[in-house]
């Protein structure tokens, strides 16, 4: 603990340990019979998902598209694209299969994903005006998959309740807000208690929100089946908005827009929120040494293709040893968790062992942030910032031009702790004979305190003053 955590006092050094002792002896005393019936085995982040609540498992794609809903084809067309992603990509993802659905409290076993009864349709539900959700099954065939099948079929059902559409054995697996009962993606996709995929378009500005569970997939399935659908929908005459705001006015979790330089790595940009997050905290955050959470695609499985493993964690705290964390130690912090599983890699297995009650650590991960002295071990573990990368590649210079806006935001960091801000990048590149291209479209969102606009501005403000000497340092010719 010392070694991992030199910053801690000796008291949330103690408590961690005895934490992880005790969950140890539990679990060696009482082991578990029931992990999960949908995959083979859980990994520890699949573990720690399953501890969190719905609301805080929910990642997002934004394409401020400009899209025309004034016709409902909108609707039809994204569940027929969201069906045949669904029935293409099975078997691809490591402990990510889509044939599931949410289970809440009632659950039995650590896993909230529930395989579905007959995996041959997928469940959709669609908000209508005056409330209630037109619920149908889709039949995964290509005859049903076309827009004015899936059209007659939603409105061949009656609008009925979330209760009546349980007591008839129907678990939504995608819900479409298209009546716009949410005010933000959060919201719409938290409509259902068992969906995996919320969809709505903003009316404001047009863009089309997509909201998943984390605990069903990771980034890379989340833009691959964004793309899918973006590219279906109808545009209207004036295109996306370009404004800095990429949320609409009432979203109370606003995505603020920021721009990367080309030549920024991802160990400068890493170095970058740091040290932006400890001038712009403003004393708002409970400790001294903010920590950031990075995820990372593994070296394992080596029968999963790589953008198709589940993440690590990797844990990058602001101070070391030797001061301030330098672009070289976060990158032996990443390698070090990409192939060896990460300092948390231990702890976050026993703390999140499939022996213990599933809510277990999640109060003991609350009642350590509302403990002086034990705050360390919480903002340790859950991080006061998150920084995300999802590369995609495209042919030429001329499809990197062209390639229309897609930004993300994923978990933020647990307002217990103080909260934080989430800095989510997509990176867009092609190969040249001269070099790799690259752009990026960021997006910036903040929990707790840094939900405030002025915060993120604030944030954002920073963050930029950091980008030129670091771009120097990456530029700078080699002697």
């Amino acid at each position: 603990m010392a070694h991992k955590f030199p910053h801690f006092v000796p008291v949330a050094r103690q408590a961690l340990s005895v934490l992880v002792g005790a969950c140890d002896g539990w679990q060696r005393t009482f082991p578990a019979s029931q992990v999960s019936d949908v995959v083979p085995e859980l990994t520890s982040w699949e573990r720690f998902l399953s501890t969190e609540p719905r609301s805080r498992r929910v990642m997002m794609t934004v394409q401020p598209l400009g899209l025309d809903t004034r016709c409902g084809g909108w609707v039809s067309a994204l569940l027929v694209q969201v069906a045949r992603w669904h029935v293409g990509t099975r078997g691809r993802r490591h402990n990510q299969p889509t044939d599931v659905w949410l289970a809440g409290l009632g659950r039995m076993g650590l896993d909230a994903r529930q395989r579905v009864a007959d995996d041959g349709v997928l469940t959709v539900a669609v908000t209508v005006p005056g409330g209630g959700f037109r619920v149908a099954r889709l039949p995964l065939v290509d005859t049903s998959l076309t827009s004015e099948a899936v059209a007659a079929l939603l409105e061949s059902r009656a609008p009925c309740s979330l209760s009546e559409a349980r007591r008839d054995g129907l678990h939504p697996q995608v819900v479409v807000d298209a009546a716009g009962h949410g005010d933000s993606a959060w919201t719409s996709h938290l409509l259902t208690t068992s969906a995996w995929l919320g969809a709505r378009v903003e009316r404001t500005t047009g863009s089309l929100e997509l909201a998943f569970d984390h605990l069903v997939m990771d980034g890379t399935a989340m833009m691959e089946v964004s793309r899918a659908i973006a590219s279906a929908l109808p545009r209207g005459p004036h295109g996306g908005d370009g404004g800095e705001w990429l949320t609409g006015p009432d979203d109370p979790s606003p995505l603020l827009r920021v721009e990367l330089p080309e030549q920024l790595d991802f160990r400068n940009l890493a170095c970058a929120v740091l040290g932006a997050l400890g001038r712009s905290q403003g004393g708002l955050l409970r400790t001294d040494n903010p920590t950031m959470l990075v995820p990372v695609l593994p070296d394992a499985p080596l029968s999963v293709p790589r953008p198709w493993r589940r993440i690590r964690i990797a844990v990058i705290p602001s101070l070391t040893r030797d001061g301030p964390v330098t672009p070289a130690r976060v990158s032996q912090l990443l390698e070090h968790t990409r192939t060896e599983g990460g300092v948390l890699e231990d702890i976050f297995s026993t703390l999140y062992s499939p022996s213990l009650p599933w809510w277990m650590p999640s109060l003991t991960t609350h009642g350590f942030a509302y403990t002086p002295g034990l705050r360390q071990v919480a903002s340790a573990l859950c991080g006061n910032a998150l920084l995300s990368k999802i590369t995609l590649e495209v042919e030429d210079e001329a499809a990197l031009e062209r390639h229309a806006p897609i930004h993300f935001n994923t978990m933020r960091p647990l307002p217990a702790v103080g909260g934080g801000v989430a800095l989510c990048v997509t990176e867009v590149l092609c190969v040249t004979r001269k070099g790799v291209r690259k752009r990026f479209f960021g997006a910036i969102a903040g929990s707790g305190p840094f939900t405030a606009r002025e915060r993120l501005i604030a944030f954002r403000t920073e963050l930029e003053r950091e980008f030129p000497p670091r771009v120097r340092s990456v530029t700078r010719p080699s002697p």
